[in-house]
């Protein structure tokens, strides 16, 4: 009675936790990921979701193309691809970046492939939500064109206590999005749990700022302010949750030089995920990199609704 989803780059599935919470009852689940610890989060949560593997088993873009036609007609009817493929090739962090020509950037292209796949051989009035950071203004047109859709920025601070700014590119019509931030806060993800208090260091201290979002500090002497830091005031939103040592980019202020780590099921809330949503992994570290490479649900949720 449900929709048949397609999830690729699926990471601990959490577009099943949105189409969830947006009220979409879900048939079939179709999860491509090749993560182990990522694929035994969403085995966990949803032991029903279907494994199909690296995607490009399934359909490659490149040099050599290829399609599992196979595997593809074997499918019932698919309602709805969604996927967030690899960022690190397009990210506006690092001026390195190579864009589309990143070998990670391919996988852009392969979700191309299936959704025009899909459409001319299993259901023409097929819905996609493709999700991924804002490039350049040149990487982003050949992008809308590749998938002909314009894209939307979404700040996930409208919907959560974390900003989060993200492009969606989809074939339906966003619904109204919120005309202000959440009133979500870090104190209201807060998890009660015993942990240290970290200090600026003594040799450091003349370098702090408290600024607008948080209280930084410069450890490089060149006036760097790394993110790593960098203490979020609990009165107000924690940064963008990395994929890469989450638990030093997210500190938590205390009071003037003092902050603490964040603990994994304060991540979580950040993202909108039930508490100890990823407590089958064991590393601390690792639960919460899984989690910072998702999205957040809630605006993915709100997003989704457009579908109906």
């Amino acid at each position: 009675m449900g929709i048949n989803v397609i999830s690729l780059f699926n990471g601990i599935n959490c577009g099943r936790v949105a189409l969830e919470r947006a009220g979409i009852e879900v048939d079939k689940y179709y999860s491509s990921e090749i993560n182990e610890d990522s694929i035994a989060v969403t085995t966990e949560n949803y032991p029903d979701t279907i494994h199909i593997g690296d995607i490009e088993e399934i359909i490659k873009v490149g040099e050599t193309n290829y399609v599992n036609e196979s595997f593809l007609k074997g499918l019932p009817k698919i309602d709805l691809l969604i996927g967030g493929s690899p960022c690190q090739g397009i990210s506006r962090s690092k001026s390195f970046r190579e864009n589309l020509k990143d070998p990670r950037s391919r996988l852009f292209y392969n979700y191309v492939a299936l959704k025009n796949w899909l459409i001319d051989n299993n259901n023409p009035e097929l819905r996609f939500m493709l999700e991924n950071v804002k490039p350049n203004n040149e990487t982003k047109e050949i992008m809308d064109s590749a998938i002909n859709a314009k894209s939307t920025m979404v700040n996930s601070a409208l919907f959560s206590a974390q900003r989060r700014p993200r492009l969606f590119w989809t074939n339906f019509e966003i619904p109204t999005l919120p005309d202000k931030e959440s009133s979500l806060c870090i104190k209201d993800i807060e998890y009660e749990h015993e942990y240290e208090v970290k200090e600026v260091a003594d040799e450091y201290m003349s370098t702090i700022r408290f600024g607008k979002n948080c209280m930084s500090y410069d450890t490089s002497g060149k006036g760097y302010y790394s993110q790593a830091n960098r203490a979020y005031y609990p009165n107000g939103k924690m940064c963008t949750i990395p994929k890469s040592r989450t638990k030093s980019k997210c500190n938590i202020h205390m009071s003037d030089n003092k902050f603490r780590r964040p603990h994994p099921i304060e991540i979580e809330r950040l993202q909108g995920l039930p508490d100890n949503y990823t407590s089958i992994i064991k590393s601390h570290d690792t639960r919460m990199g899984l989690v910072g490479d998702g999205w957040n649900v809630d605006t993915v949720a709100h997003i989704l609704k457009g579908i109906k």
